[in-house]
């Protein structure tokens, strides 16, 4: 007796998978992902960290702190991350969407940051001078941003990434644990360092430019131009 052998296939648009064998059939199951969907995931995962800035701010004020805070911080910071991942995978990262990923962090650490004040208020006032000075200093960068470009930067320099991440273990040291010190003051420390070289380098740049990495790369734009 003879059995045809044949196969179903897994066809997306970059790849072919066998995924089974059947005898006596031949299926080929097509599952067609439109490019232009996930060209728009980025822009997706920037709005779904902005939404998730009011659960930031409903979880400090219901004091839905522990797990659920971790969980809640730790999507955001996968939205954050993979956001740029698949800009760059797919070839659409834009200035706009680099801008609006760095609106939608320094919007959602706000959002913590009156979580924070909600949950643990004598946490927020031990180091409000900290937390003003980061603020202040943003602001500052913000007002001569657009009054200098006409929007705000975007440089995502690596100081930033750097105070993000000590900022993420920080909120997750207070609001998982109930504990500021000594990630908090740290990643305060780190913030401004922040802060005052994206100042610089809004106030050396002669037009608008993103993804600079560091004051020097700032400088050296401004030399050649």
């Amino acid at each position: 007796m003879h059995f045809a052998l044949h196969s179903i296939y897994l066809i997306t648009n970059h790849t072919r998978f066998e995924i089974i064998q059947l005898p006596y059939l031949e299926i080929a199951l097509y599952c067609c992902v439109n490019d232009t969907i996930l060209e728009k995931i980025p822009w997706y995962l920037i709005y779904m960290r902005l939404l998730l800035t009011i659960v930031a701010v409903l979880f400090g004020y219901y004091r839905i702190l522990g797990s659920a805070y971790i969980l809640l911080l730790a999507v955001a910071a996968a939205t954050d991350y993979y956001d740029g991942v698949l800009a760059r995978k797919y070839n659409v990262e834009t200035a706009s969407l680099r801008q609006w990923d760095s609106i939608a962090d320094t919007v959602f650490f706000l959002g913590v940051l009156a979580g924070m004040w909600m949950a643990y208020p004598k946490i927020y006032t031990t180091y409000s001078w900290g937390i003003y000075t980061v603020i202040g200093l943003e602001l500052l960068r913000y007002i001569i941003d657009l009054a200098k470009f006409r929007r705000g930067a975007s440089y995502h320099a690596s100081s930033a990434k750097v105070f993000g991440v000590s900022l993420l273990i920080a909120t997750i040291s207070i609001m998982g644990f109930g504990m500021a010190e000594p990630f908090f003051p740290i990643a305060i420390l780190f913030g401004i360092v922040s802060e005052v070289e994206g100042l610089l380098m809004s106030l050396i740049l002669r037009t608008w430019t993103y993804n600079i990495k560091h004051i020097g790369i700032a400088i050296r734009i401004r030399k050649e131009s």
